[in-house]
């Protein structure tokens, strides 16, 4: 593993885009060049290990298979052949590593803002290496809800959960990651289900209990109600847009009993 200083290149919140031959080095004894294409204008270059995400990720485990797609018999190839003239990966020059391609991963009608994605993802790949600095993470901006809903939402999409929620859930028990703010009218909706979906994939309950109920309280601008009852209105835009775990549907339905009682 890297020591920390030699992690990340990562600056501030959303910085310049990487290239083959300078990418943001997340293991510097990588020996994969992930390219991330955020969008169609914005993409990422990151150093990687093949081991550590293909034992992180089954995701990841499943593409760079040595037999069954052929990106990763690709990769094994290139490996093979880069042993045959390299001792140590960390001399190999980037734009030599292979190379495999992940497109489009941006969220929502407008992929929320490319930063807030490409912090979200940055966190995902810094976590299943095993060498997240919170305290620089935190000072930078990435502890915002939104950034911990995206980074459930990879750890998702990339079938990393289990190792992503055991290390969320641990800086919060040791209280790096708080719930200051509480669901009031002036508090915007879209900030309560943020922090729902995020409690809900990473292991943060109190998260869920508290926004859950001012999700009920306050209710939701989605939330309509007709002759055939209370039902959903508007488009899933985000992944939060409808909560999973029978969150939303509970929610709405207790909701809809307490205005009963309310008319008596």
């Amino acid at each position: 593993m890297p020591p920390p200083a030699e992690i990340s290149n990562r600056s501030e919140l959303g910085h310049a885009m990487s290239t083959p031959d300078d990418p943001i080095v997340i293991d510097i004894q990588g020996d994969l060049l992930l390219h991330v294409q955020y969008n169609k204008e914005f993409n990422q270059y990151y150093r990687v290990s093949v081991s550590v995400l293909g034992k992180q990720s089954s995701y990841f485990n499943n593409l760079l298979d040595t037999t069954k797609f052929s990106e990763g018999i690709a990769v094994h190839s290139e490996l093979a052949s880069l042993r045959k003239s390299h001792t140590d990966m960390a001399s190999v020059p980037p734009v030599e590593l292979p190379t495999v391609t992940i497109s489009d991963i941006g969220v929502g009608p407008t992929r929320v803002h490319t930063s807030l994605c490409e912090g979200a993802f940055g966190l995902l790949l810094e976590i299943l290496h095993g060498c997240l600095q919170w305290s620089i993470v935190k000072t930078k901006g990435y502890a915002r809800p939104i950034i911990l809903a995206l980074l459930a939402h990879y750890a998702e999409a990339f079938a990393a959960t289990p190792s992503v929620s055991q290390e969320i859930h641990a800086l919060s028990e040791k209280g790096y990651i708080r719930d200051n703010a509480r669901r009031t009218v002036d508090v915007k909706e879209d900030k309560s289900r943020q922090k729902i979906y995020a409690g809900l994939i990473l292991n943060l309950p109190d998260w869920v209990q508290t926004h859950s109920a001012a999700l009920i309280i306050w209710g939701s601008k989605r939330w309509v109600k007709d002759d055939d009852g209370v039902g959903m209105a508007g488009s899933d835009e985000y992944p939060w847009d409808y909560l999973s775990g029978g969150v939303e549907g509970e929610s709405l339905h207790v909701r809809g009993k307490l205005m009963d009682i309310e008319k008596y």
